[in-house]
């Protein structure tokens, strides 16, 4: 059986903190707002994942613009 959940570093826009964020690889490709867990500003994800379920690429963006 192959992992469902899957940890990712991301970037905080506002405060450029480093951290883990969870991302289930089996709803395909998705966006979602997450809060910073180091400054709790509201955060973007755009999650890029291929036919094999694999992330290509994330996407961080501010969530309040």
């Amino acid at each position: 059986m192959s992992q469902v959940l899957t940890h990712s570093n991301i970037t905080c826009p506002y405060c450029y903190s480093a951290f883990s964020t969870e991302i289930d690889i089996t709803a395909g490709s998705q966006d979602y707002y997450e809060d910073c867990q180091i400054c709790c500003n509201p955060i973007q994800l755009f999650i890029h994942i291929d036919a094999d379920g694999e992330i290509t690429h994330i996407d961080v963006q501010p969530g309040n613009s």
